[in-house]
């Protein structure tokens, strides 16, 4: 390695500066260092001692910043590394610098990589005073460039600062209709028309004066040839880091953009029909919920106008009864939009009683017909029509007219939810007029047609009343992950699936009585005449064999899986609602032991009934203040200093044992106190820190773990900003820990999250890691700092190979990562000499410290040196 080196460190903070300068050191360089911090040191510096390396901190509070430090250096002396060694910068700033033409960066707590990235930019820079490697690399890069941009799938091209075109490729050629060799070298200008040239002249101008990328939606066309694209202009810079072209890349985004326009009105159809569904329950009036009908469309809807019109039956004409989104004073009854013509149904109305199905114009300026009332329409606006038929007894007496503003609006995935609408509204009117739906959604599930929960409980109650000495059996049952099911192919499919659920339950066990739905996914019904406990396991599995058998509904082939909770009359209860409660419990502690069917005992509501006090005192706990922070330390395996310590939740309800956090945590994820616990728990592990600060005392970074039900709080990045402010700590100082499994429930929304929290600069540790299954491409992308081996690891590797192997295999794959490792659990010497010698960079455990309140941790903190295990 070259020997007597200059290194230049733009640093205010001398203890960092030294920190690096024995990192360096230890990396085998010899070098002599000055520290400057100012523009006009580091400007003198550069001529008066000449450097062969420049590293640089990113945020100083005098007049010089990194990215200054950076611009100045790269004009003064271009050749020379320059490494950012910062606590502060973070992942998007860092490519950013990388892109302005720093060599690498370091974080400030990894300093260990200072020595590798040093040497690794020494021998760049001296390879780059080839003329010829420059000449290769030159070549290489062009060769790239163009292999890049010709399999780049969209168009891009490159213009200089006087708009002429340096670089088109084949999906810009193809796209346009035009030759590279027409358009390089021309001006835009000379290329498009005056409106679009004056458009990119415009685009041009503002990324050059404000060296910023610029990225917009473009939009072309109208109606079905509309496209999108998504566009970036961005700065090229040239040798003196200034912007000297302009390139462009367009993407189209077509696709992407018109399904979330049909996402969009499918969403909108959807609160059209909940709405209306739930006036049908509490409307009885039939003029008023029809007025609700077409206000509810109009608003929720996103329709320009609604109008519903019955028959006459004497007459054969329309006769309006309500509509919603007439121009202010326009009466329904005299609407040249809603009545005009003969008294005979004419155009799309008479088309839909003609067929007896919807009518639908998707363009009425070029496809309507003639008449008065679509002259109207398209007059107001309105490009899109459909008239939807309202039945009574199986027969058309009246019609459902939607108005959309624009064309093509009614789809057929919207047209079979505008259906079902139709006929919600026609089921409505039907048992209006017999004053019976009240009655029948009393009783009823209105998705399956089945009996619901109040149906179910009147008949148990009356099979009670009416036994003697024969049993009873209630069986409650669960869709195991309907919810999933739901989710993924959507409502339809899944009411589909619970009404082919009924009817199967119903064919495998024709002696149930009163089948009912009493929930999302919970069916239930009972047997009479002193069935035996035998029998009925023997029905249930039955019942779940035909259930298990696969379906298939709107082509989507699905298998479900259930179980069971059993109560029996006497035995289990006296009466209704105590049969039925007692079957649910059942069921819960079957899902929670993943068996197919439990009977239910009364040790169930003993452990229940236990569950409640103990939640009711930890209630109490959190407005007594009885809920503790207890930290155990971590230690760095190769100096024997403490890196961190954990913070961990105590409960001492003064009896004098805290309750164990096996305890605590379940029953605080369970009641949702967890959200509030867990703001409280990084508040108070900050001001603990705080407190030690302003003592003048050394505080290590504390660590604090973060249960899924935070994670998934919108407002999770929020509250933890919040905690920092209120406590005036740096976001360095504190570290989350969150285990391998939550973060792969929504690796999607949770690498966002993770990103915020890098940018805020709160370091995150995957914890238990080895547990879940966690696939490497997300694992290698995830911005997190550490992964935690967890435990069970630890404790069975010196007898077990194959946890040995699993403890080697995930230390050298963190560090593959550049990831430190901290193993937990540690507690023997024999344990911690082992994980140093496989490279572990961290260790906690009782072999060093159990949890302990702040200060005594602290205590045991300064005795680091003599901790056992640690050479």
């Amino acid at each position: 390695m070259e020997q007597d080196l200059k290194v230049l460190i733009v640093e205010d903070q001398a203890v960092d500066a030294e920190l690096c300068e024995h990192e360096l050191r230890r990396a085998g360089l010899s070098f002599e260092m000055r520290r400057v911090w100012t523009r006009d040191s580091f400007t003198r510096a550069l001529t008066d001692f000449p450097p062969d390396l420049i590293l640089s901190d990113f945020s100083m509070p005098s007049d010089l910043d990194g990215f200054a430090a950076l611009g100045i250096a790269r004009s003064r002396s271009p050749e020379t590394p320059f490494v950012f060694v910062s606590g502060t910068i973070g992942e998007e700033r860092a490519v950013e610098a990388m892109k302005a033409g720093a060599t690498d960066y370091v974080l400030k707590d990894r300093l260990s990589r200072l020595g590798p990235v040093v040497k690794r930019a020494l021998k760049e820079a001296q390879d780059r005073r080839s003329i010829t490697r420059a000449e290769h690399a030159l070549h290489d890069s062009e060769a790239r460039f163009r292999s890049f941009m010709s399999h780049l799938p969209g168009r891009a091209s490159i213009r200089d600062r006087d708009g002429r075109y340096t670089y088109v490729n084949q999906v810009w050629q193809d796209y346009f209709g035009l030759e590279a060799g027409d358009v390089l070298g021309e001006s835009y200008g000379a290329v498009w028309n005056t409106t679009r040239s004056a458009e990119l002249k415009a685009l041009d101008e503002r990324v050059l004066e404000s060296n910023q990328p610029v990225k917009r939606v473009v939009h072309h066309g109208a109606g079905e040839s509309a496209t999108w694209s998504l566009a970036h202009h961005f700065p090229i810079p040239g040798t003196d880091g200034k912007p000297a072209m302009i390139g462009a890349i367009s993407i189209d985004i077509t696709e992407q953009k018109l399904q979330e326009e049909k996402l969009e009105r499918l969403s909108h159809i959807h609160a059209v029909l909940s709405g209306i569904n739930s006036a049908i329950v509490r409307i009885r009036d039939r003029d008023k919920l029809l007025y609700e009908a077409c206000r509810i469309a109009v608003d929720d809807g996103d329709f320009g106008m609604a109008w519903i019109g019955m028959f006459d039956s004497a007459t054969g004409a329309i006769q309006p009864v309500a509509s919603a989104g007439l121009l202010a004073g326009e009466k329904t009854e005299t609407s040249a939009l809603v009545v005009s013509g003969p008294p005979q149904p004419t155009g799309l109305i008479a088309r839909m009683l003609e067929q007896g199905k919807p009518a639908i114009c998707n363009d009425m300026v070029r496809g309507g017909s003639p008449s008065e009332r679509s002259a109207e329409a398209i007059r107001r606006g309105y490009r899109s029509v459909v008239i939807l038929p309202l039945k009574l007894g199986g027969q058309i007496a009246g019609c459902f007219a939607l108005y959309a503003l624009e064309p093509n609006s009614f789809t057929q995935e919207e047209m079979k939810l505008l259906m079902e609408l139709a006929a919600d509204v026609s089921f409505a009117l039907e048992y209006i007029e017999k004053d019976q739906k009240l009655v029948y959604l009393a009783w009823h599930d209105p998705v399956t047609g089945l009996g619901n929960r109040t149906l179910l409980h009147d008949q148990l109650t009356h099979a009670i009343q009416a036994a003697q000495s024969e049993s009873i059996a209630v069986v409650v049952w669960d869709i195991k992950r309907f919810r999933v099911l739901n989710n993924t192919f959507g409502r339809d499919v899944g009411d589909a699936l619970l009404r082919e659920i009924g009817t199967r339950v119903e064919r495998a066990w024709p002696g149930l009585a009163c089948l009912a739905r009493l929930s999302a996914d919970y069916f239930g019904g009972f047997i009479e005449h002193g069935t035996r406990p035998s029998d009925v396991a023997h029905m249930v599995g039955h019942t779940a064999a035909s259930m298990s058998q696969p379906l298939t509904i709107d082509g989507h082939e699905l298998r479900v899986d259930t179980c069971a909770g059993i109560a029996f009359w006497p035995a289990d209860g006296v009466g209704a609602d105590v049969l039925l409660a007692n079957a649910e419990a059942a069921l819960k502690q079957a899902k929670a032991r993943s068996e197919p069917y439990l009977f239910y005992e009364a040790a169930m509501n003993a452990r229940v009934a236990e569950k409640l006090r103990l939640e009711n005192r930890l209630r109490h706990a959190l407005e007594r203040d009885e809920l503790v922070l207890h930290y155990q330390p971590k230690i760095h395996l190769a100096t024997g200093s403490v890196s961190g310590v954990e913070a961990l939740l105590r409960w001492d309800d003064g009896s004098g044992a805290l309750v164990p956090p096996s305890q605590l945590i379940p029953l605080l994820e369970e009641t949702g106190l967890i959200l509030e616990v867990g703001r409280w728990a990084i508040a108070k592990a900050l001001d603990d820190r705080k407190t030690r600060l302003a003592m003048g005392l050394p505080a290590p970074r504390v660590a604090v773990n973060v249960s899924a039900i935070q994670l998934r709080r919108p407002d999770f990045i929020d509250v933890l900003e919040k905690a920092l402010g209120d406590a005036g700590a740096e976001a360095h100082s504190l570290e989350l820990e969150i285990t391998e499994t939550i973060l792969m429930e929504n690796i999607g929304a949770n690498s966002l999250k993770l990103r915020a929290l890098q940018d805020l600069g709160v370091n995150v540790a995957i914890d238990d890691f080895g547990t879940g299954y966690s696939s490497l491409s997300y694992l290698s992308k995830l911005p997190v700092s550490s992964l935690k081996i967890d435990r069970s690891f630890i404790n069975t590797m010196m007898d077990q190979p194959q946890s040995m192997t699993i403890v080697s295999i995930i230390i050298s794959l963190a560090h593959a990562l550049h990831l430190s490792v901290v193993a937990e659990g540690v507690e023997t010497s024999e344990q911690s000499r082992v994980l140093r010698a496989l490279g572990c960079d961290e260790v906690q455990g009782f072999l060093f410290s159990q949890p302990l309140p702040w200060h005594d941790c602290l205590e045991r903190c300064n005795a680091a040196a003599s901790i056992p295990g640690v050479d």
